[in-house]
Parts: structure tokens; C-alpha cells; sequence
């Protein structure tokens, strides 16, 4: 299996090993110093060290239905690297994200896992 790196390379043998110990949620797994994540054929991964915030996005997607209007919630885990945003990966459900969220806050003890502020230069454009 050939893996993609968001930022920098790694070993790819190291990296195999790694991601067949994963603990597997939705399209993301957990190896022990990477988060492996798959987006379609694709395979990509990103070191824990490069992750400086991590939060879960819920949206509203509105829905037209045979009785009606209704809302889906759609859930995806959001990877930043200082003030940019590189990976929001779509996962199943919420339920996912929450577990997901638990795991990574344990990997990841010191890193912020909340939304960052918004700014009044976001509202402005």
C-alpha cells in the first residue's frame, strides 16, 4: 500500500507497520505516531508533531424529503497546522467523531482540540 503525506515523508516501511497495528474509526485509523486517514483510492497521513489544533465540525445540511424539510448532520474532524486549516476528513456520523475526538485528545494531551476564535476580519469580506 502506498502512502500520501499532507506535510512531510516519512519511512514507508515504518509507516506500514504502523498503519496495520491502527485502530480503525470510520475512514480514519490511529497508529501510534501518525493519523492515517483515507480519501477515495488514497491513503494519507499526517504526523501527530505536525498537528497543532484538531476539532470536530458538525454542519446542518438541509434535505428535501417526500414529507417535508428536514436537517442531516454531517460530521467531519478538522486537522490544522498553525493558522491553516490542512485536512477536514468526512466521517460517518457523530457518534464517530465523539470516539474519535477521545482517542486523539489521549495521543495528543497538550494540543488544542477546540475551534479557534473567530475573527471580526472573517465577518467582514
Amino acid at each position: 500500500m502506498k502512502f500520501y503525506p499532507v506535510i512531510n515523508n516519512l519511512d514507508e516501511k515504518l509507516l506500514q507497520e504502523e498503519y496495520r497495528s491502527a485502530r480503525g474509526i470510520g475512514v480514519v485509523s490511529i497508529g501510534a505516531t501518525c493519523l492515517f486517514f483515507r480519501r477515495g483510492l488514497k491513503t494519507w497521513y499526517i504526523p501527530y508533531s505536525d498537528i497543532t489544533r484538531f476539532y470536530k465540525r458538525i454542519e446542518l445540511v438541509p434535505a428535501k424529503m417526500c414529507c417535508g424539510k428536514g436537517e442531516f448532520e454531517d460530521a467531519s474532524l478538522v486537522i490544522r497546522t498553525g493558522e491553516k486549516e490542512l485536512e477536514a476528513i468526512a466521517l460517518p456520523d457523530n457518534r464517530a467523531a465523539k470516539i474519535l475526538m477521545e482517542v486523539l485528545k489521549e495521543k495528543m494531551p497538550g494540543t488544542p482540540s477546540v475551534c479557534p476564535p473567530k475573527t471580526e476580519e472573517a465577518f467582514a469580506g
